[in-house]
């Protein structure tokens, strides 16, 4: 077991709204949650959200420009205790173009070893642990939110992040893999038995990784992401050095997003954002698949509202597709197609598209047997119609 671990922490929690717009989302937060604290990108801000703020500048995202969101912020939503000397931050983050809401939970942890970062993980899903006052979890925490924000009360889709910024006295990331691959799965599963677990199965959790300098690298499995951004390594110090050598030649300066030390926001590199926009897409795709559960249910309802109910669902199916395949493979970046990868996202997307199939096709049918019927109808009418004017005649 490693000790001396220095890490940042996200617990992420999605959900589907009916909100539309951004007036609507920031009307609710007013009213329910005046606390939160509304982030502003062009306000000149200082901690963790001038390094927000830096990153969002100079990173932009690979999507093709960053998602218009707003955010909120409140430090004072759970008193930490007295061992806890960090950082512990409630964010709010409202998705504009798609509706959904994440509420995260972000804090810094230091000197601590692996079974207190895995203890730290199974807050995630609901575990309790006395890392603020009153040992709650942070799924407490993002209910409490959500319930007061009338989301519903369970989140579509969970996630977890955590940055590790020092591991011991390793300096690279292969190294890590190597050497503590027991470790590193036990960290981004929250299994606390790995030292159990056989070599290749901790092996293949490990496979989808992204990592550009050898200091730092990403992990992804399931709902979990692990990043090693070992800032205080050796080889990190040069890295600097090089840019600053670099950037005054080349620009007459270093940009600021260099000299970004760690933050409880996770955005360094732009993990956060990639995470966050992968798991928002499929926060989108997996409610419609679990609507559909609904519609379905509705199969004794009249050809009417049956009808109705198929072009909504089918509409909702489509703003979905249109929202996802708005970025194409082609334009992501290495990162952001190695998360959308570890969230399955393309096998979701085609189980969707067929979805459509089935609806159009139900829809047709749907269409012609309400034709047939009126058809009949007239048909009906048309013979009543003659009857009539023969018995008249006879009469």
């Amino acid at each position: 077991m490693t000790e001396h671990i220095d890490a940042n922490l996200t617990h992420s929690f999605f959900y589907t709204t009916d909100f539309s717009t951004r007036q609507e989302f920031l009307s609710a937060v007013r009213r329910a949650l005046p606390e939160l604290k509304p982030y502003d990108p062009k306000t000149p801000g200082t901690g963790y959200v001038k390094d927000l703020q830096t990153a969002e500048r100079f990173l932009n995202f690979d999507l093709g420009g960053a998602p218009q969101v707003l955010r909120f912020f409140d430090e004072q939503y759970v008193p930490l205790p007295e061992y806890m000397a960090g950082t512990f931050l409630v964010m709010v983050t409202f998705f504009i173009a798609t509706g959904v809401v994440s509420v995260s939970c972000h804090y810094d942890v230091h000197d601590r070893d692996t079974d207190e970062l895995i203890m730290l993980r199974q807050s995630g899903e609901g575990r309790k642990h006395a890392f603020t006052v009153g040992s709650f979890s942070a799924a407490d925490i993002a209910g409490r939110i959500a319930g007061a924000l009338g989301l519903r009360s369970a989140p579509s889709l969970t996630g977890y992040l955590c940055e590790i910024t020092t591991f011991g006295g390793y300096e690279r990331t292969d190294r890590l893999v190597e050497e503590r691959a027991n470790e590193l799965y036990g960290l981004i599963t929250g299994d606390e038995g790995y030292e159990f677990v056989p070599p290749e199965i901790c092996t293949d959790r490990l496979r989808l990784s992204w990592g550009s300098r050898d200091y730092m690298r990403l992990f992804a499995f399931g709902q979990g992401f692990l990043f090693f951004n070992l800032i205080g390594s050796s080889s990190r110090e040069r890295y600097l050095i090089r840019q600053e050598v670099y950037g005054n030649r080349a620009y007459g300066g270093v940009d600021d997003y260099f000299y970004m030390g760690s933050c409880p926001l996770t955005v360094n590199h732009g993990i956060l954002f990639t995470v966050e926009f992968v798991l928002m897409l499929k926060t989108l795709v997996m409610d419609v698949v679990a609507f559909r559960g609904g519609y379905n249910s509705n199969r004794k309802a009249s050809f009417y509202q049956r009808i109705r109910a198929n072009r909504a669902f089918r509409r909702r199916i489509i703003v979905v597709l249109e929202k996802v395949e708005g970025i194409g493979i082609s334009e992501m970046g290495e990162l952001t197609a190695i998360i959308m990868d570890s969230q399955h996202i393309a096998p979701i997307v085609d189980r969707v598209k067929y979805l459509l199939e089935l609806l159009d096709s139900d829809l047709e049918l749907l269409y012609s047997a309400r034709n047939n019927i009126l058809i009949t109808f007239l048909t009906v009418l048309g013979l009543a119609f003659a009857l009539i004017q023969i018995i008249i005649a006879l009469i």
